[in-house]
């Protein structure tokens, strides 16, 4: 039994993960819709499960109805997304190319810059921004020394970095930020992209080499990478 349920995993992984996404960024739209004609309880109860992951601001939330979405505007970007990646990707004509995890870090800088701005200005209002810079620093440093001797210290790794500074030099001369609706929803759909390109294509010829019905991974063609 454990043999077939390995086996039809394999063959229908994407599908499980595409409907988990799909239930999952439903769900927190369906919390104030039922909220809104009496179903208190069921809608209770996903805000409660929700909440678990997510801040649940109303000033960073949609709201439906007059109530307040279950997740927050960036949390349900994420989720949407991914949903419909990974349905883009299932209907996909060609073979997404597999990418490295230097690569995932470009479609992260959006959501690390915003999110650290908005972060930073709630907490410079009590700690002065030179602890931030002395900490960015020193962190940059030895994570620069960890990559070079291990060979990582590829250009997106720097760039990776080089959003900290940036952060405390927009802060520095700009003042606080505050991050608003569109800002909070284009960065985690970047984010989102870049985790499904990153590891959906690498689960599938995962799942093709390690299923008995498929070619070994000898003979299977091999992907790009870059």
């Amino acid at each position: 039994m454990n043999v077939k349920l390995s086996r039809w995993f394999s063959d229908h992984w994407l599908l499980v993960v595409n409907t988990f996404f799909l239930v999952y960024a439903t769900l927190p739209l369906a919390a104030p819709v039922l909220l809104a004609n009496g179903y208190s309880g069921p809608a209770s109860l996903i805000y409660r499960a929700y909440g678990l992951t997510c801040h649940q601001l109303p000033s960073h939330s949609y709201f439906i109805a007059g109530h307040q979405v279950a997740i927050c505007q960036r949390c349900l970007a994420v989720y949407m997304t991914m949903a419909l990646a990974g349905l883009i990707y299932g209907f996909s004509l060609f073979r997404w190319p597999v990418i490295s995890f230097k690569w995932v870090l470009l479609f992260v800088i959006p959501i690390a810059v915003d999110g650290g701005l908005g972060f930073v200005s709630q907490l410079s209002l009590f700690i002065p921004l030179v602890v931030f810079w002395l900490l960015g620093l020193t962190a940059a440093t030895l994570l620069s020394v960890l990559l070079y001797r291990r060979q990582a210290l590829t250009w997106q790794a720097i760039l990776f970095m080089a959003a900290g500074p940036f952060t405390l030099l927009y802060l520095q001369f700009f003042g606080s930020h505050e991050s608003n609706w569109w800002l909070r929803t284009i960065t985690g759909a970047i984010y989102a992209i870049g985790v499904v390109w990153f590891f959906y294509p690498a689960l599938a010829l995962g799942f093709r080499s390690a299923s008995p019905s498929n070619p070994s991974p000898s003979e299977i063609s091999p992907e790009s990478h870059f």
